[in-house]
């Protein structure tokens, strides 16, 4: 299989268009509320600047972000043994899907608010005026916002749709993309390579 073949095969069957599209609208609030936040601060002190600009952080959460991606992987990791189970024995088919699509309701919630946080980022990043910076220096995500930290969170935030997409896809309940091709593959491969990464997974994040 060439790279370009599993590149399309793990693809969600919801597809790069619905990828492109959410992406915009939440980075695309995050970016216009922080602007309006600033320009509400714009007769204010700059010690009084935070009014808005706190209301537009309050309403995401870098930690709270981090744990419904926790929560999402760690239940991604449970639904793939109970959907390989329920191609086997049919009594498994409601619990895999009840998990399929707990995991991507957590993963999509996970994604829209990331993609709210790297609107914001990228607001503070242009250097709209001195309060913008109060986004990232009171706040809650970094001391020092650059495109690197921008980049890494919107890759970040991509592979956590990329897993939500591929467990359940809201029009016909199926999975798909990724989740597709782990199931088709050969059980000789499937569980050494299960147990490898779901043991890292459990271990990263007990320790962090």
């Amino acid at each position: 299989m060439t790279i370009k073949e599993l590149t399309q095969k793990i693809i969600p069957k919801s597809g790069l268009s619905h990828y492109a599209e959410t992406y915009l609208t939440w980075a695309g609030v995050g970016l216009i509320g922080s602007f309006v936040a600033t320009s509400l601060d714009g007769q204010a002190e700059l010690a009084y600047a935070a009014y808005y600009t706190n209301a537009v952080n309050d309403a995401v959460g870098y930690n709270f972000w981090i744990l419904l991606a926790v929560i999402g992987l760690l239940l991604f990791c449970i639904s793939l043994p109970a959907i390989y189970l329920s191609l086997h024995l049919p009594q498994a088919q409601w619990l895999a899907n009840q998990l399929r699509r707990l995991s991507y309701t957590f993963f999509l919630v996970a994604f829209d608010e990331g993609g709210l946080m790297i609107g914001i980022l990228i607001a503070n990043f242009l250097h709209t005026s001195d309060k913008m910076a109060l986004l990232a220096d009171k706040s809650f995500l970094f001391s020092d916002v650059g495109l690197f930290s921008i980049l890494a969170l919107a890759f970040v935030n991509s592979f956590l749709w990329l897993l939500g997409e591929s467990i359940h896809n809201r029009d016909d309940k199926s999975y798909s993309g990724v989740v597709s091709l782990l199931m088709n593959a050969p059980i000789k491969y499937l569980a050494p390579g299960y147990l490898s990464v779901g043991g890292i997974v459990l271990y990263l994040v007990v320790n962090q």
